[in-house]
């Protein structure tokens, strides 16, 4: 799966758990983009686990700023 792929899949999620319609690109920040605070992290997390079928390990939310950030962690998981 490439980075495209991937981004499309995380915004899969974005629209269906955060209904942001907001276009999420590579340099979106996510914090901003999706008001996240802890509990928003956790349910992101979760489901895109559950859609990329990975295990994130504690500490891979930690520096998570843009979505080209998260995009190299679920590459590096489904790796």
């Amino acid at each position: 799966m490439n980075d495209v792929e991937i981004l499309a899949g995380i915004r899969e999620v974005v629209r269906a758990h955060f209904g942001a319609d907001a276009e999420i690109a590579s340099d979106t920040p996510l914090a901003e983009a999706l008001a996240l605070d802890s509990l928003r992290m956790l349910t992101l997390v979760a489901e895109l686990e559950n859609r990329f079928r990975v295990c994130f390990e504690d500490g891979d939310e930690v520096g998570l700023v843009t979505a080209t950030d998260l995009v190299a962690v679920v590459r590096r998981r489904l790796g």
